[in-house]
């Protein structure tokens, strides 16, 4: 039988691929590395070659030369969410090609300002080099030479303000600088956000292939008094921020009152997490304040969920999907208000992190014991699961990881639906979501 001419396929998470995009607009290093699942390892050594897809399935670059599989041992490695390499996972890595077309020009806001260094050079300028939009300590140590203003444009480690919400920023600056005289370019180019020093070093090599000196400002604006005034519990440090990038925050993170938020009930089976969630969900539809939708767990599974089963990967799977369409949800100024078991730790903070990249996040533990759920058990799940029926039954043969930093803890023992409500609005209206 003859050996599939075809090379393999591989989407690779958001920071590889940003990395390897970084290569193909000419600023990147030559060789990527990329993780791909063990059952590909022989498929590519023997082929020698590996297609890079993006996140829609679309092919972007071509692997070859492909050096033999590895762990993840790279400093600049992306990690996995508990930090290590996945299991059956090996890193693999090879020299990159582009796999689309010379005319083929990129897709996507501002797509027009990806420009490489081969495309245009900036000799002699200055350069503002990074995720956040510009600040004004930057703007100011960049004195009276030509800006290049280099948004650079990924996913990010620490939540903020979109590529796109940055990069207009950028562009509403650069139109108002050049009015006062100022000579100014904008250019985006994907790069990822590590939170750590290779940010730096990124920034300044980025600036280098330009051909243009990084601006390095004596003063950083202080994020902690940004986020403080943005959630309105300061004021705004307006002298940090030219007026163009402080509206690019607080487009990203609007008042309390208009901004979407993620509120996630967890707690055991027949815990009431569903029914004082119900309870919330209706008191804010009759307000009708704000646009609320319940992804309730039970619900969820027949639809959003459904062919998943109960093993710990299709959980984690569960909630990972739950938390995808929440955070969209609250990306777009809504409250997602979720009720599902959430046994793991580790997969409420992806949930975190994902609605955190767009707005808000709370933790509500319904802590009622297990011997109470199990008392108020009309399906019969305890017993079946105690009999050996039910496998990874959460609270009997599966474990349930409680929270350390739940924003509120219930337990509906001895407490009424009505009055765990009220709880929870009471949170909702301290943290200026609600107004009742």
């Amino acid at each position: 039988m003859m050996a599939d001419p075809t090379p393999p396929t591989v989407t690779p998470d958001p920071v590889t691929l940003a990395r390897i995009e970084l290569t193909l607009l000419g600023i990147g290093p030559a060789i990527a590395s990329v993780p791909v699942p063990q059952s590909l390892r022989e498929h590519v050594t023997t082929g020698g070659e590996l297609i890079v897809t993006d996140l829609e399935g679309a092919p972007v670059a071509l692997l070859h030369d492909v050096a033999a599989p590895t762990t993840t041992d790279r400093a600049d490695a992306a990690p996995a969410a508990a930090g290590e390499q996945p299991a059956g996972v090996v890193t693999i890595a090879g020299s990159v090609r582009a796999l689309s077309h010379d005319d083929e020009r990129p897709t996507g806001p501002y797509a027009a300002l990806r420009r490489g260094p081969a495309e245009i050079r900036f000799g002699g300028w200055s350069a503002v080099v990074g995720h956040h939009p510009v600040d004004a300590h930057a703007l100011a140590a960049a004195h009276e030479r030509p800006l290049l203003v280099v948004v650079m444009d990924g996913p990010r480690h620490i939540p903020g303000p979109t590529g796109a919400q940055t990069t207009r920023a950028a562009v509403e600056l650069r139109d108002r600088l050049r009015h006062e005289g100022r000579t100014v370019e904008v250019v985006t180019v994907p790069a990822p956000h590590y939170g750590d020093h290779r940010d730096a070093e990124l920034a300044a090599h980025v600036a280098e292939a330009y051909g243009a000196d990084l601006v390095r400002p004596d003063q950083r604006p202080d994020l902690t008094a940004l986020r403080a005034g943005l959630d309105g519990a300061a004021a705004l440090p307006e002298d940090d921020w030219p007026p163009e990038s402080l509206r690019a925050w607080q487009r990203w993170l609007p008042p309390r009152p208009d901004r979407g938020l993620v509120l996630l009930f967890t707690g055991l089976s027949g815990s009431g997490k569903s029914t004082v969630a119900r309870a919330v969900v209706d008191h804010l539809t009759e307000s009708g304040e704000r646009t609320i939708t319940l992804l309730d767990g039970d619900l969820v599974r027949r639809h959003l969920s459904a062919g998943l089963g109960f093993s710990r990967a299709d959980r984690d799977r569960n909630i990972e999907r739950i938390g995808f369409v929440a955070a969209e949800i609250a990306r777009h100024g809504g409250i997602a208000v979720c009720a599902p078991i959430a046994p793991f730790a580790a997969t409420r903070d992806r949930m975190r992190q994902m609605a955190e990249a767009h707005g808000d996040f709370l933790l509500v533990h319904v802590a009622t014991p297990v011997e109470e759920c199990e008392r108020r058990d009309r399906k019969g799940l305890y017993a079946r699961a105690r009999a050996g029926e039910i496998p990874e039954f959460t609270g009997v043969s599966s474990p349930y990881e409680a929270p350390t930093t739940a924003d509120l803890v219930l337990d509906t023992t001895h407490t009424t639906i009505e009055e765990a409500r009220d709880a929870v609005l009471h949170l909702l209206a301290a943290g200026r979501w609600v107004t009742s």
